[in-house]
């Protein structure tokens, strides 16, 4: 079913469509496509690699991509790392931020499915890293996780194929030049063009990817074809289609929490209940003094007859005060994604060089996707599951370890709570990037250049929530997962199931909108005949970016319901809609057994023809998302100017290269509400100067000596600035609001160390960097004098009748204070240390094309402000790549790990309520990949190879744990994905 968009219209539709159509229509072979060569970096002096009789040596495949890879370390400036894509045009990963990865420094962030999605670099999330393509301003208005979205400023590189591009290049020390934004990294996404490789060229790759956890075969196609003339004009154009099976298999908590035993407080009206005096902590699970049905039924030697008075602490088996601290997992649940991803990308590029002064370029990106999946849940009910609801639990044989985590029992009247989401999604993305280079004179360069990209993104994910009736469940936690052994078949939709009537939570609506547009223009000028050794680079950038999130919430619930639910027969005869589990084996991939081998779920077409769900227009809500997020709309404008200058003399006889250069930027930020049909708007405007210096000494021939000193920034999250504000007393006394004053971060940054080049690939290389943070955000409480609160996006003269009254009592516009809950900036700041080494190295004295590349992080932090404590922080992360080669065969085998971090706060447990303090983190993850090709000579003209690839092999979960290192708060298991294809270029 397609998502209707009642508020919104895409008038760019058809001259996107029209545009990408004229590009892609010279295709000689439909709409594949693959990637392009990367074109070598040429660093001078270098001698080119030749045999005994003096022929020049061809280096090829991944060997030729590392090649490629030190000689742009070598002649680098600052601290940078590039990878090309190898000779075959293929980056050595499934995806850009799979192949970001083998980066030292670079940590990324994986989706439930496995798949690396976002980067981090040097300890700081992916908003801090500053994405750029081709060296323009993009944002993407991508979907984020299964359990979160983008609405601050990360880039999902999972939307970008491989093929498509030729190099990416990580800047971790930042010259004058580079559009700031990026606290922690720089990075540039180079796109394929015609000249990288001249002549003409076509190439294609069929391949077959196969996921061992749904068995399931998905395609990926791709081709590309790109032509010059006369070293004048060229181009390119390709496409790159892909449909992906997919199956998660999954256990998630919302934490852990403990419980108390509960009674009525009316027994002679029993309509509420509460917890027993004594009793500590959260007291989210209540347990009962009453004899249920199963209970009664299970002990018939105690002659109990339903409602019977009992103890709960006997029937444990635990003291009162271990009933009352021990904790379970909260809202514990298996569950399972099951549905297909379609993806298609799109390139063109027109070259066009008049004279041998002059290359004007235009490219053009284009990728969309569309995902329909069903994701259910089984939840062991324990939120709310209040006594007067008949809903609370009788505990028994319960065991409880030193951690006072109850590690295996019995619940009797229990039941599952089934969440069914049905996801739709659809993004697109697209970007023109108009460029110009001319050598005005041998001593004068000009670059030019413009980009306009848009994105948008639409998520439909009801939730609808159905009930088995009570039944008894034996409980264990001592593995990956929970288990829980129901006594009923929750796989099949005949055991009684109804709808949550006893909560009034039968549906919740949910849908996304996000609309994300840039535009730019950047003009860079340089003066002198080796600019980037000796001379002066400046220049100016005008960037704008624009950012529309819209959530359509829990407001239209009741209207969903009364209107449309409650009328229909889905709602009256629910088992005639519910379909028994479209899998059999739930959790065969864990290390325990879940306790059920599906879950039963809803017959989404029906369903929703049922209650027309088609017909339904919601209304938007007004301040945030159901993930916890602002929304409103953000219009942002940079002004950037910088001067800088490249000096290379010699010292003792050996060179040394010095850039040093000061970015000046202005920003003026709008931000709108979506409350008062969007007429709320505030506005902030700030002025930075972010100066950088970085050096590189040639000790010896072979060892190179690196330092570099900067500042950098990253914009604060519009999630925490939109105007979304709201009076919180009749009166004019409190009021919350974001906060569109928030100060951007910024970090000084301090970087040493250097290389040792052994041959034309070898090289290690040991750096330390050291970075000061500021600018982290908490919740707080400011007094606002009322003549200002139009500040925070309250309208001063929209007041009630007893606001205005109390106005005048307080003494007037100037006299009054308001108390206004927000975020407000922390003033301490976060020192990040750490080292990072890389080792490059041929073993061709062992084996002619044997060799491996290696690298590792080591980060470590310290706050003067709890506040500003940066999670998400892994201690080690290493990777290393063992290659062998030659003309017939490649083959690659990887290994990444990634130690566990601090992945979020307290969780509810910070220690003052006399129970342990817990934090949630992130486990340590390896994983193995392998990449194999095989060229085929009767084939050899046509270069075309066989290729077999594996990722993650082992089927490494992706998992966080709840404080203990044997408790899970939730874990995904993607399966392991092989692929077989075939490649070729002619």
């Amino acid at each position: 079913m397609p998502i209707k968009d009642e508020t919104r219209t895409r008038p760019h539709a058809l001259r996107r469509g029209l545009l990408t159509a004229t590009l892609l229509s010279g295709l000689p072979l439909g709409w594949t496509a693959a990637a392009q060569d990367a074109e070598p970096t040429v660093i001078d002096d270098q001698p080119v690699p030749e045999d005994e009789d003096g022929d020049v040596i061809v280096v090829q495949g991944y060997r030729a991509a590392l090649q490629d890879s030190t000689n742009a370390k070598r002649d680098a400036n600052g601290f940078t790392d590039t990878i090309f894509a190898d000779d075959i045009g293929k980056l050595p990963s499934q995806n850009l931020a799979e192949s970001l990865n083998r980066i030292p420094g670079v940590k990324i962030n994986r989706d439930v499915t496995g798949e690396g999605q976002q980067i981090s670099v040097r300890g700081l999330g992916p908003s801090f890293t500053k994405i750029v393509l081709n060296g323009n301003n993009i944002f993407t208005a991508s979907d984020g996780n299964l359990t979160g979205t983008n609405s601050n400023r990360e880039v999902d590189l999972d939307v970008f194929p491989a093929e498509l591009f030729s190099s990416l290049v990580v800047n971790k020390t930042p010259m004058a030049d580079q559009l700031e934004g990026g606290t922690s990294g720089y990075v540039n996404l180079r796109t394929s063009r015609p000249f990288d490789a001249e002549g003409q060229r076509f190439r294609f790759s069929v391949e077959g990817a196969y996921t061992t956890i749904n068995e399931e075969v998905s395609p990926i196609v791709s081709a590309i074809y790109s032509n010059t003339w006369n070293d004048k004009f060229g181009i390119l154009a390709g496409v790159v289609a892909s449909r992906r099976e997919s199956r998660v298999d999954g256990y998630e908590t919302v934490g852990f929490s403990d419980g108390c035993v509960a009674d009525f407080t009316d027994p002679p009206a029993n309509t509420t209940s509460n917890c027993l005096d004594g009793y500590i902590g959260r007291n989210h699970f209540r347990y009962s003094p009453y004899a249920t049905a199963d209970y009664v039924a299970a002990h018939p030697e105690l002659s109990l007859a339903v409602g019977d008075r009992i103890d709960p602490v006997a029937t444990s088996g635990l003291t009162q005060d271990e009933l009352d601290r021990g904790i379970l997992p909260y809202l514990g649940r298996g569950m399972y994604t099951i549905g297909d991803r379609d993806a298609t990308s799109a390139l063109g590029s027109v070259q066009f060089r008049p004279s041998e002064a002059i290359d004007i370029a235009i490219d053009v990106l284009y990728a969309e996707t569309k995902r329909d999946f069903d994701r259910v849940e089984a939840m062991n009910w324990g939120r709310r599951n209040f006594l007067s609801l008949g809903a609370a639990w009788i505990p028994e044989d319960l065991t409880i370890d030193g951690d006072q985590v109850i590690r295996s029992g019995t619940l009797y009247n229990t039941r599952a709570w089934v969440g069914h989401r049905a996801y739709e999604e659809d993004f697109e993305f697209f970007t023109v990037m108009p460029s110009l280079s001319w050598d005005v004179s041998e001593v004068f360069r000009m670059d030019l250049s413009a980009s306009y990209s848009e994105s948008d993104f639409r998520r439909d994910e009801p939730y609808f929530n159905f009930l088995t009736p009570g039944m008894t469940v034996d409980f264990a936690n001592s593995g990956d997962v929970a288990t829980f052994d129901y006594s009923l078949d929750i796989s099949q939709p005949n055991v009684g199931w109804v709808w949550n009537d006893v909560q009034g939570d039968q549906l919740r609506f949910n849908r996304n909108f996000r609309d994300v547009d840039t535009l730019g223009f950047h003009a860079d000028f340089d003066l002198g005949a080796e600019p980037e050794r000796t001379g002066v680079q400046f220049g100016i950038h005008y960037d704008e970016a624009t950012r529309d999130l819209e959530f359509f919430g829990g407001g239209n619930n009741d209207v969903l319901k009364n209107e449309y639910f409650f009328p229909s027969d889905a709602y009256a005869n629910i088992e005639d809609y519910l379909l028994p589990s479209p899998i059999s084996d739930l959790g065969d991939v864990f290390d325990e057994d879940i306790g059920y081998s599906g879950i039963a779920y809803l017959d989404i077409d029906r369903f929703y023809e049922a209650i027309r769900y088609d017909e339904f227009e919601p209304t938007a809500a007004a301040t945030g998302d159901q993930f916890g997020q602002g929304v409103g709309g953000i219009e942002e404008k940079y002004l950037g100017l910088y001067l800088m200058a490249n000096v290379e003399a010699d010292l003792l006889d050996q060179p040394l290269r010095i850039n040093a250069g000061v970015r000046w930027v202005d920003t003026d930020q709008t931000l709108t509400s979506l409350a008062d049909e969007g007429e709320t708007e505030t506005q902030a405007s700030y002025a930075k100067f972010l100066p950088s210096f970085s050096a590189v000494y040639d000790v010896t021939d072979a060892l190179k000596l690196r330092a570099s000193a900067s500042r950098t920034m990253t914009r604060a999250n519009p999630g925490e600035m939109y105007p979304n504000s709201v009076w919180t007393s009749s009166g004019i006394d409190t009021a919350r609001a974001g906060n569109p004053n928030l100060s951007p971060f910024e970090s000084v940054n301090f970087d040493v160390g250097g290389e040792y080049y052994f041959g034309e690939l070898g090289y290690v290389g040991l750096y330390y960097f050291d970075k000061e943070v500021r600018g982290f955000t908490r919740d707080d409480t400011v007094d606002v004098l009322f003549a200002n609160i139009a500040d925070y996006g309250l309208d001063p003269n929209d007041l009630s009748e007893t606001q205005a009254e109390a106005l005048v009592a307080c003494g007037g516009p100037q006299s009054c204070n308001v108390q206004v809950s927000t975020r407000t900036n922390v003033q301490g700041t976060a020192t990040l240390k750490g080292f990072e080494g890389i080792w490059v190295q041929p073993l061709d004295f062992l084996l002619e094309g044997l060799g491996f590349n290696a690298s590792a992080t080591k980060i470590e932090q310290d706050a003067d402000d709890p506040a500003a404590i940066i999670t998400g922080i892994s201690d080690w992360t290493y990777n290393a790549t063992g290659y062998y080669e030659n003309e017939l065969f490649q083959f690659r085998l990887t290994y990444y790990h990634q130690d566990g971090a601090v992945a979020s706060g307290f969780q509810g447990y910070d220690g003052s309520d006399g129970l342990p303090a817990r934090r949630i983190r992130s486990d340590h993850r390896t994983q193995v990949d392998f990449s194999a090709i095989v060229n085929l000579p009767f084939l050899e003209n046509q270069n075309v190879a066989l290729t077999f690839d594996g990722y993650n092999i082992t089927n490494e979960p992706v998992r966080n744990l709840f404080e203990y290192d044997d408790l899970s708060y939730d874990v995904f298991y993607p399966g392991a994905t092989y692929t077989v294809g075939l490649r070729g270029s002619f």
